[in-house]
């Protein structure tokens, strides 16, 4: 392997690439990005409810004004939740473990 490949695919591919960082054979800094990056869909809105217009969204909550084909207005309540379809975690990757592995860079 030569470089970071574009892709970090697999559980693999990742603590390959960091034996190979912590040996010098690749980019600290390179690495622990495309790591963060893993992260970066850890979170997502997920649907609540339907709300009326002058509700107040609470911490960890938006709301979408939602146009109907009728011409109706109705609004959305979402709310940030763990994402259990987040990239680190199809890869077998736990948060702790992923944070970990990005401490030891």
């Amino acid at each position: 392997m030569r470089g970071i490949p574009k892709w970090l695919n697999t559980k693999e591919d990742v603590l390959r690439c960091i034996e190979l960082a912590i040996d010098g054979q690749l980019d600290k800094q390179q690495l622990k990005k495309k790591l963060q990056d893993l992260m970066s869909d850890e979170k997502v809105y997920m649907f609540k409810q339907i709300v009326n217009e002058g509700y107040t969204p609470a911490e960890g909550e938006r709301v979408c004004e939602v146009k109907k084909e009728d011409g109706s207005v109705e609004y959305h309540c979402y709310e940030l939740q763990e994402n259990p379809n987040a990239r680190f975690a199809q890869m077998g990757f736990t948060k702790e473990e992923l944070q970990g592995l990005i401490n030891q860079l």
